[in-house]
């Protein structure tokens, strides 16, 4: 192979390659993170992830419900929910979102299932000191974006929040994370939609 040639060769893969890698760059997605705590995305459902949970984990002792069914006001479904009548005498109104003993929360998921779909729960070590912000929600069919993020993370943070779900197309989650682990987790965001829909919400 004459020189002209053989560079013509190598200007090509170089171009391909270089192609490649444009092309590999504009796909990845930043993880979606704010201080130590990092979004991910499972294909589940909030019943489905509190339902293989034996006890509540270290640091997630308190759970604030924040949207059941889609109604974004649950603490208005108290009194009039069948699914949260084994939890009544349990559970507290905190600003338009209900808190219960993660422990209780679990018991009950068991024996009758809460959650339905585009749901939302976060939970904490102990109760938080206020409610959660009305200028974002985690529940799907949309992944945690670093906008919804940011409008978050600050309240998260100054309330020890440990770990947020938020259903819909799939399981929306935040938990703290650090190292490894940190970008495991940020890389299941990137993973392909659902294979199964959770269906239609029942009216409320």
């Amino acid at each position: 192979m004459c020189l002209a040639s053989t560079v013509e060769t190598i200007n090509a893969e170089s171009a391909v390659e270089a192609e490649r890698m444009i092309g590999n760059a504009m796909n990845h997605q930043a993880i979606v993170s704010y201080k130590d705590y990092v979004a991910g995305w499972l294909d589940s459902s909030i019943h489905g992830f509190l339902s293989d949970l034996p006890q509540p984990a270290a640091g997630t002792e308190c759970a604030l419900i924040t949207c059941l069914d889609s109604n974004r006001a649950p603490a208005s479904l108290r009194a009039k929910s069948p699914e949260l009548q084994p939890l009544k005498d349990q559970i507290r109104e905190f600003g338009r979102g209900l808190l219960v003993p993660t422990e209780l929360l679990l018991e009950a998921n068991l024996n009758q299932q809460i959650f339905f779909g585009f749901d939302e729960v976060w939970f904490f070590p102990s109760d938080p000191s206020e409610p959660k912000p009305d200028s974002a929600w985690l529940v799907g069919p949309a992944r945690i974006g670093q906008s919804t993020f940011d409008q978050l993370g600050a309240w998260m943070s100054k309330n020890g929040c440990s770990l947020a779900l938020g259903g819909g197309e799939g399981l929306n989650t935040i938990v703290r994370a650090r190292g490894l682990l940190k970008y495991v987790i940020g890389h299941s965001i990137e993973q392909p939609e659902p294979t199964l829909s959770v269906g239609t919400s029942r009216a409320n």
